[in-house]
């Protein structure tokens, strides 16, 4: 009776936290999308005018809904991994945005452009749901773990451009096409460091 009672609070439980996971995760994703429609409609001719009350209401509700119709078979009907819902809020929300966070400011040294974060956010989020849903952590022979050991790298060999800059005054690295550089190195680093197994 009890080892029965436990079991049933361990899948009420589980279900619950999957559930919990897909809900932030949709959340997440939709405020992405709501931030990237407002930036194109800023940047164009019409006047849409939105209350923020409105705004996150209906970011809750359609993320709730959205929960539901997944849980209640929607998973099954787009081949989804319906256990994907915790690591998706995890790789979206922290791990791979800032794993790929040198990347980002790669392209903007270069670009210069402000929607630049919006559109990085919602790119990775994409990617997240690829690797939480449809086995892509599975395919690449990746955990989520590994993610976090490419932000480690990442802000470690960050620090010493940063710090040469600071410490140094080394004001040529300040340069757009030079910070993309080192941007980028710094990032192919911090994944051949973070996703090779042999490295500590």
């Amino acid at each position: 009776m009890v080892t029965s009672l436990r079991s049933s609070v361990e899948t009420v439980l589980a279900d619950a936290g999957r559930a919990f996971g897909t809900f932030v995760g949709l959340l997440w994703g939709c405020l992405l999308a709501g931030l990237v429609g407002a930036r194109a409609v800023a940047l164009s001719s019409y006047d849409l005018v939105v209350p923020p009350e409105f705004g996150w209401v209906a970011l809750f509700v359609v993320a709730a809904l959205g929960t539901t119709w997944l849980e209640g078979g929607g998973y099954e009907r787009f081949g989804a991994d319906p256990d994907g819902g915790a690591t998706l809020a995890w790789l979206a929300i922290f791990f791979v945005p800032l794993a790929f966070l040198p990347t980002r400011l790669a392209f903007g040294f270069l670009t210069g452009l402000q929607a630049l974060d919006y559109l990085f956010a919602l790119a990775t989020t994409l990617c997240s749901g690829w690797l939480a849903f449809y086995g892509g952590l599975e395919r690449l022979g990746l955990a989520p773990d590994d993610f976090l050991r490419v932000v480690v790298y990442a802000v470690a060999l960050g620090a010493i451009p940063v710090g040469a800059v600071v410490l140094f005054d080394a004001t040529w690295l300040t340069d757009d096409l030079v910070a993309a550089a080192v941007a980028a190195g710094v990032q192919l680093a911090a994944c051949w460091l973070g996703f090779t197994k042999d490295v500590p």
